[in-house]
């Protein structure tokens, strides 16, 4: 049955992301969608045209491209007119690395980008580019500096990882400069490429929450004035309860539709596949949290996880 519309509360602007591609010029360890690569074909631009019209039938105002790497097709110019033929605007997620080219990312911009969202996995280029397998750190800060203070909605990507941890606040920091932006910390969704290279990368939920919160705390402290926000997704509240204001996700971005290459459709979007263990029942919050990615709760069970009870106190198991 086709989508519905939702729209988020409070909010005029109802967004949708159209994946166009799965090729990439990155391999990060964490990627979701890495077994898509080379194997599912490119969006053709009549599809991509169609697609959007259906989007704005369902009252979808923005149209955020990605992929794999959606700067990579050669078309996106042409595709970005369409959109403004159709009435849409549209945006990038992106890993950012094309948009340090000045006349590259001008070209963008005359034909009205006005949402980016892109990744610093870490503070320094070792940590970085090690995650995404190439150099690719000093591109996206060079991006980050050519896009700042041209109007366009500035999102950062930061995915937790046990090279990386050590790295949230610092990442801040060196994000600061180029406020306004939303800072997003994210625990890492075991699926795709992850669930490979687990061993190396994942980080009991808990541990990350702790870091997310500092992260959080810090950048509210020396931060605030400069326009940087720090958000986090992925993790249960029990987890992160100093910063349950800071939770964020898809929809609370007024991302409310995606579209795979390979679908014909649009569908709301979702918070990947979660459960909610046994510690969960009752928990007085449980309506209100994400849950559990399964792949944690198979790896680490209930260890960590606490139900809230009369009075915001937590129960631990």
């Amino acid at each position: 049955m086709p989508p519905s519309l939702v729209s988020p509360p409070g909010s005029s602007s109802v967004r949708a992301v159209l994946k166009l591609t799965y090729a990439c010029n990155q391999r990060c360890a964490f990627c979701r969608v890495d077994d898509l690569r080379g194997t599912v074909i490119d969006v053709p631009a009549e599809t991509v045209v169609r697609k959007a019209l259906r989007a704005k039938e369902l009252g979808v105002d923005t149209l955020l491209f990605s992929g794999g790497e959606p700067t990579l097709r050669a078309d996106l110019p042409r595709l970005a007119r369409a959109m403004t033929a159709i009435g849409l605007r549209w945006g990038l997620i992106t890993n950012g690395r094309r948009l340090a080219h000045p006349a590259y990312l001008d070209l963008l911009m005359s034909l009205g980008l006005v949402y980016v969202h892109t990744s610093l996995h870490g503070a320094t280029s070792a940590t970085h580019d090690s995650l995404v397998e190439c150099a690719g750190f000093d591109e996206v800060v060079e991006a980050l500096r050519l896009l700042a203070g041209r109007g366009v909605e500035l999102h950062v990507n930061s995915v937790v990882t046990r090279s990386n941890i050590a790295e949230m606040k610092a990442i801040g920091d060196l994000l600061a400069e180029f406020a306004p932006l939303t800072h997003k910390i994210c625990l890492a969704e075991p699926r795709g490429r992850f669930l490979e290279l687990a061993d190396r990368l994942m980080v009991p939920p808990e541990t990350a929450g702790r870091a997310a919160e500092a992260a959080v705390h810090a950048a509210r402290e020396h931060h605030a004035i400069s326009g940087l926000d720090v958000v986090i997704e992925g993790f249960p509240l029990c987890q992160v309860p100093s910063i349950g204001s800071a939770v964020s996700g898809l929809r609370q971005h007024n991302i409310m539709f995606m579209s795979e290459g390979f679908e014909d459709d649009w569908y709301p979007t979702d918070s990947g596949q979660r459960t909610y263990p046994a510690t969960c029942d009752g928990c007085a919050k449980r309506e209100d949290c994400p849950g559990v990615y399964v792949g944690y709760a198979e790896r680490f069970g209930v260890v960590g996880l606490r139900a809230f009870r009369k009075g915001r106190q937590a129960t631990a198991d």
